[in-house]
């Protein structure tokens, strides 16, 4: 965009009503939760009304938007599998409406049942799961399958990621695990095309490419797909902070609108109206958008290639109209039309990510006038967008990537010029020759490969990833006008105070354990263990929560965040309690992002350099005494008992660390002296197998904790022995019920604790049991 260009700003009056339907959605999100329907019904009539005077229509077009969009959030609540069907199982006809994400053990797609079996309380959407030997799945296959239903629970921790977000966002009523399927012919007039096409692509671009690195990308850049993108790969642009580059966004859009216009006017030049200079604008203009709208539509339609395609729109628009149209009212234009369609956008980053690096270019450039150099240029914009997207990046994954900058202004331009225009050219000349989109693909990924071996560079070059403490919303939007403080024109003095409100998101956060307390936080991990203690200076990661032992875990999205939450760069020590994977699915990935931490594992052999954990053994930390219990060095391998059992005490009590021990084991301990503890991590997740009376009454606990996902299909914790702790007036609560746990022994004995499911209360979320802190 040239400098100074398009800058009349369109009349006032024009204004009002993008800004006030943005402001509108944007305040309902922060509701915990919904008005009835009535007070919403209420409250949209008196504004209607409140339209009629004039200088009442910018807040009563706010109060329209709010009242549309929490009637939205009522209708989604309301589409929810009710939890009284949870592990019923049913068969249901209905279509693949997603393209499968094959995975190494499973394979997931979206799945809309027939509306006759709405009228029996299914949702309209499911995300169903088909594990072991799946069959040959494609979008837009019509099936009958027996699914075990599931509400769309999801693990709620005090920071990170939130899977019950992701999925009210996603309008995903249930989740489904199958037990059996069949494939139908489907019924007369059924069509489900848009994703069928998708699909086909990425199996055109899987049979042209054969290299998975750069297939992955090829097809990410082609359909919006991530899934063929290799787990290494996927973390080597997140170290980086080049992700945005796979995201089909304004750039992308772009070029293919370019791309559209340039084949418009080439078709009319065999045409008798090629010198007819308003046809032939109409008709570029016609293929611009064309093209746009096509690849909009094989990315999916997200979020970044809708407002692309929107301002776009208006962009040609006020062109034909020989208007002058001011680039932000574009720009909130297409964000109030996409609250509209979609009022549950804010609840995703894409939207964040996308609208305010465009919103930071419009703010580095459009006050500025005269020509500036095309490596000042690019300079000014990469550091436009890396400031603003500080505070979000922190908010939404709290990391910050020391050389985003220097390997965006490589990265940018190298995709943009050799990448992206050979994946469209591909594209555009499929339908005629796939072994010409297969060179071209070819080309593309040439260039990505030397991409990925500059950016491995800068990646070995930073370490790792600085990790940010997650802001409040106060400090993210403190940090959001800093950042546009800062980028003002010279000349401003006081834009510099920008940095005042930017630097608090890099410092540790306020609230510190004072001296003598211990902190459990037992992470909701789902079906499986992962506890952080702290004390002072010293941090213990209990388990790594489930995974897969390689790549597929919890670690990047539960225990880092965390650990960076307690301002924690790595854990002091790892202990890996037995080898079962839902307590030890991530320690692959622990070693890699912690190298220098001190590991300790029971994994039977798996990996030969890390030490057992076994008894007697004794460690003292300030103000902390750490002790194993169990097993000792010359038993064999017994599985679940095999589990290291660590005592840990501080000044205010002791906590018990029992991992999958069974009553044999509990009887064990008890014989060689077990002491009573202030807090136990119940063992194996309050199976029947364990937490004998005996056990029970020697440890006498004040509060115990089992590790156990909401609605599992084992029924964990079973009810005799939530039961038999309750009624020797024990505290007992289960991250399934309550998310993540918190409990702090104070110096003086006392306790405070904190549930994740209460502390994180929001309108989409499941809530928590009666008795959770």
């Amino acid at each position: 965009m040239p400098a100074g260009a398009g800058i009349t700003a369109a009349p006032g009056g024009s204004w009002t009503w993008p800004v006030s339907i943005v402001s509108g959605v944007l305040a309902a999100q922060l509701f915990n939760s919904l008005p009835q329907p009535a007070i919403i019904g209420v409250a949209a009539a008196l504004a209607g009304f409140a339209l009629i005077p004039r200088r009442l229509r910018p807040p009563a077009l706010m109060i329209l938007a709010c009242c549309w969009t929490l009637s939205q959030f009522h209708l989604r609540l309301a589409g929810r599998l009710d939890p009284s069907l949870a592990n019923q199982v049913v068969t249901v006809k209905g279509v693949i409406s997603s393209i499968p994400s094959q995975g190494p053990d499973s394979t997931r797609f979206r799945f809309r049942p027939d509306p006759v079996y709405r009228s029996g309380g299914l949702p309209a959407v499911l995300l169903v799961t088909w594990y072991r030997d799946s069959p040959v799945i494609r979008a837009g296959g019509y099936w009958q399958l027996e699914l075990r239903l599931k509400p769309p629970w999801g693990g709620v921790n005090f920071q990170g990621s939130d899977k019950e977000r992701w999925l009210f966002a996603q309008g995903i009523g249930g989740l489904g695990t199958v037990r059996s399927g069949e494939a139908l012919v489907p019924p007369p007039g059924y069509r489900f095309a848009v994703n069928t096409i998708r699909e086909r692509v990425l199996q055109d671009i899987a049979e042209q490419v054969s290299d998975e690195r750069q297939r992955g990308v090829i097809q990410a850049l082609a359909t919006a797909d991530r899934s063929g993108l290799m787990q290494p790969d996927s973390a080597l642009l997140a170290a980086t902070g080049t992700s945005h580059l796979l995201a089909i966004s304004g750039l992308h859009v772009g070029l293919a609108a370019a791309g559209g216009m340039w084949l418009s006017r080439l078709l009319l030049l065999f045409l008798p109206v090629s010198r007819m200079g308003g046809v032939t604008l109409m008709v570029a203009i016609g293929g611009g958008l064309a093209g746009a709208f096509a690849y909009a539509a094989l990315a999916g339609f997200g979020l970044p290639t809708l407002r692309s395609v929107l301002m776009l729109l208006t962009a040609l628009s006020a062109v034909l109209l020989c208007r002058s149209i001011h680039p932000l009212w574009a720009w909130v234009f297409s964000l109030a039309v996409i609250l509209l369609i979609d009022p549950f956008a804010p609840l995703g980053a894409g939207l964040w990510f996308s609208y305010l690096a465009v919103g930071s270019l419009l703010w580095v450039f459009q006050p500025r006038t005269g020509p500036l150099n095309w490596w000042r240029t690019m300079l000014m914009a990469q550091a436009g967008v890396i400031l603003v997207l500080t505070p979000v990046s922190a908010a939404w994954f709290g990391s910050f990537s020391p050389t985003g900058f220097a390997a965006n202004l490589l990265a940018i331009p190298w995709v943009s010029i050799l990448v992206v225009p050979a994946v469209l050219a591909g594209l555009a000349v499929l339908p005629l020759s796939s072994s010409l989109a297969g060179l071209l693909w070819t080309a593309a990924g040439y260039a990505t490969s030397a991409l990925f071996y500059a950016l491995d560079l800068f990646a070995r070059l930073q370490g790792q990833v600085m990790a940010l403490p997650p802001p409040s919303l106060l400090q993210a939007v403190l940090g959001l006008a800093g950042a546009f403080l800062c980028l003002l024109p010279r000349g401003l003095p006081l834009r510099w105070l920008g940095l005042f409100l930017i630097v608090p998101l890099f410092l540790p956060p306020g609230q510190r354990l004072r001296e003598g307390e211990l902190s459990l936080e037992v992470l909701d991990a789902g079906q499986g263990t992962a506890a952080l203690v702290n004390s002072g200076d010293y941090s213990l990661l209990y388990d790594s929560g489930p995974g897969d032992g390689r790549q597929q875990n919890l670690v990047g999205s539960v225990i880092a965040p965390a650990l960076s939450a307690v301002n924690t760069s790595a854990p002091t020590e790892v202990i890996i309690s037995h080898a079962d994977l839902d307590h030890a699915g991530g320690i692959q990935s622990l070693l890699t992002r912690y190298p220098g931490a001190d590991y300790r594992a029971n994994l039977h052999g798996r990996i030969d350099d890390l030490a057992p954990c076994t008894s007697p053994f004794m460690r003292t930390r300030p103000g902390i005494i750490l002790q194993t219990l169990h097993p000792s060095p010359w038993l064999p391998y017994l599985g679940n008992d095999s589990s290291c059992v660590v005592s840990l005490t501080a000044a205010g009590g002791s906590v018990l660390l029992s991992g999958d021990i069974s009553k044999v084991i509990e009887n064990r301990l008890i014989s060689a002296g077990l002491g009573s503890h202030k807090l136990l991590l119940v063992p194996h997740h309050g199976s029947l197998t364990s937490s004998s009376q005996a056990f029970i009454d020697t440890l006498h606990p004040q509060v115990a904790i089992a590790t156990a996902s909401l609605g599992n299909r084992f029924d964990f914790p079973k009810t005799e022995i939530r039961e038999r702790y309750e009624a020797a007036g024990i505290q007992f609560w289960s991250t399934g019920d309550c998310g993540a746990l918190r409990v702090v022994l104070r110096a003086d004995g006392s306790w405070h604790a904190a549930s994740a499911r209460r502390q994180r209360n929001r309108i989409w979320r499941w809530p928590a049991a009666a008795n959770c802190p």
